[in-house]
């Protein structure tokens, strides 16, 4: 009886939910996952994602054949453009052209081709400039120095993981001197870049 009486007032301790504690790890987990996966789909949307214009570069140019005179000017150059991808993906670009200035009139142009560089690449490029101007004004200064400007546009498109595309424009507007005594292109200068069209929107293909 007194044992019976004991067992009564000291039940036996239930044992303890673990299930409960298991389905509370699960939880964790689960938003743990969700909170890492959705950290990575950001940085992939900034990082890769991200589109910004290729840089279109005068990396050298070279003078054949130069004869000048009180109005006129012809030289043949050959120029060597750089065009830097630093998008992920690749950008297919159009045929464009490269012209050579002279106080603000055209004096020379070459065709660029269409073609494409890869992502995080460059391309590197050569162009011939056929230069006849008759209008020169002889104003070359004390050191033979002839103020020149070249200038390029190329239009294409950036495209992402096979299914994200949008249209972007390389530009070079590159200032330099010729050197008329020692025949020679120098002090090429690049300015802050030209600030093109609105970028068009992002297209996708499904």
């Amino acid at each position: 009886m007194e044992e019976d009486h004991e067992s009564h007032l000291n039940p036996l301790t239930p044992p303890p939910n673990n299930h409960k504690k298991r389905s509370s790890k699960c939880l964790v987990y689960t938003l743990l996952a969700v909170v890492l996966q959705s950290i990575a789909f950001l940085i992939f949307g900034l990082v890769v994602l991200r589109i910004n214009a290729p840089s279109l570069r005068l990396s050298n140019a070279t003078v054949n054949q130069l004869n000048y005179g009180p109005t006129s000017l012809n030289m043949t150059v050959v120029a060597g453009i750089r065009l830097r991808n630093m998008n992920f993906g690749r950008f297919e670009f159009r045929g464009g052209h490269t012209i050579l200035l002279y106080e603000n009139a055209t004096i020379g142009a070459a065709s660029i081709y269409q073609g494409r560089v890869g992502g995080r690449k460059n391309k590197e490029m050569n162009v011939t400039l056929k230069v006849s101007y008759m209008n020169f004004s002889g104003d070359i200064g004390l050191l033979g120095l002839v103020k020149l400007r070249s200038f390029a546009k190329l239009r294409g498109e950036v495209r992402v993981v096979k299914i994200i595309n949008r249209g972007t424009t390389a530009v070079m507007n590159c200032t330099m001197d010729l050197n008329l005594t020692s025949q020679v292109i120098q002090d090429f200068f690049l300015p802050s870049p030209l600030v093109s069209s609105p970028p068009s929107p992002l297209r996708i293909h499904v």
